[in-house]
C-alpha cells in the first residue's frame, strides 16, 4: 500500500484554526448556536429538538450561588419528570430513551478564553447515572466553570433560552426585546435592528422583517414564556417605516398582562405609548 504523505504548513495558523472552531466554513454563528460569557465566546453543537429538551431540563436543576462562584457538579430529576419534559414515543420508550441519552451525551460546546487565548472542546455532560428512579446528570468541569461565570440574573435567559429556541433568529429577537424591559420604549432604526439581526445584507422590507422574522420569533418566545409581554410598532417619516419600537414588560406585571392579551401585540403608530 502507498502512503501519501501531505504538505503540512510550517507555521501552523492558529487563529485560522480558532476561526474554523467557532466560524466554520467562514460562516456568521448563528445566535441560537453562541455563547458569550465574561471573556469566553463560543458555539454549541446543534440539538434537536428532543435534545433541547433534555439539556434544558438538566440545566434547570442547576443551583447557582448569587454570593459565591461554587455550583454543584451534579443535579438530577426524577425520572417521571424527565420523560414528561421529553415527550418520548410510548410505544418505544426504553429503547428511544437510550438512544435519545447516547446522542445527547456526545454534544459538547467549543469555547475560546479570549484573555488566555486558549481554545477548548468540551462535552455538556461528564456522565448521565440512572438510579431509584432518579436520573442524574453530571456536568463537565468546563461547563461547569461557564455556568459559574454568569450572571446569576442572567443565567436562564442567556443560556435555556437559548437552547430551547428553535428559530434562526429568535434568541437574537429575545436579546433585543429583553434589554428593553426596564427602559419602558426602546427603538431601533431599520439599519440598527437589521445589524443586530445579522440580515444587513438581506433587502427585506420592513413588511418581511415583520413577517418573517419578528412575529415568528416572538411568538416562540411567547409559547415558551407567560412572564413576558411584548408590544411594537413602526415609526414612520413621511410614509416611510424609518424604525421599530419595543414596549416589553416581565415578571407578575407580564403575567397579568397575558391574562388580558394572550398575544403579543402588534401596534399602530397611533397606539404607541406615551412615555412618561
Amino acid at each position: 500500500m502507498d502512503i501519501v504523505l501531505r504538505k503540512v504548513p510550517d507555521d501552523f495558523d492558529s487563529e485560522q484554526f480558532v476561526s474554523a472552531a467557532l466560524q466554520p466554513e467562514g460562516l456568521t454563528t448563528n445566535p441560537n448556536r453562541s455563547i458569550s460569557v465574561e471573556n469566553v465566546i463560543g458555539r454549541r453543537d446543534p440539538l434537536t429538538e428532543l435534545q433541547q429538551k433534555m439539556l434544558t431540563a438538566a440545566i434547570s436543576q442547576l443551583q447557582v450561588s448569587p454570593t459565591s462562584d461554587a455550583i454543584q457538579s451534579a443535579c438530577g430529576m426524577s425520572i417521571r419528570d424527565f420523560l414528561e419534559v421529553c415527550d418520548l414515543d410510548a410505544n418505544r420508550l426504553y429503547a428511544s430513551l437510550v438512544n435519545e441519552l447516547e446522542k445527547v451525551s456526545t454534544k459538547g460546546v467549543w469555547l475560546y478564553e479570549k484573555n488566555s487565548r486558549r481554545l477548548i472542546r468540551t462535552q455538556w455532560f461528564q456522565s448521565i447515572e440512572y438510579t431509584e428512579n432518579r436520573i442524574t446528570f453530571q456536568f463537565t468541569d468546563k461547563i461547569l466553570h461557564l455556568f459559574a461565570a454568569m450572571d446569576p440574573d442572567d443565567f436562564e435567559c442567556q443560556l435555556i433560552k437559548g437552547i430551547q429556541y428553535r428559530g434562526k433568529h429568535t434568541l437574537a429577537v429575545f436579546d433585543i426585546i429583553w434589554s428593553s424591559k426596564d427602559s419602558g420604549i426602546t427603538e431601533y432604526s431599520i439599519p440598527e435592528l437589521m445589524k443586530l439581526l445579522s440580515l444587513e445584507h438581506t433587502r427585506y422590507s420592513y413588511g418581511q422583517l415583520k413577517l418573517r422574522v419578528l412575529e415568528p420569533s416572538l411568538q416562540e418566545i411567547y409559547d415558551w414564556d407567560k412572564a413576558i409581554f411584548v408590544r411594537f410598532g413602526p415609526t414612520f417619516s413621511g410614509r416611510r417605516v424609518e424604525g421599530i419600537w419595543f414596549q416589553v414588560m416581565t415578571g407578575e406585571e407580564a403575567k397579568k398582562m397575558r391574562e388580558k392579551e394572550p398575544e403579543f401585540k402588534f401596534a399602530l403608530p397611533e397606539q404607541k405609548p406615551t412615555v412618561d
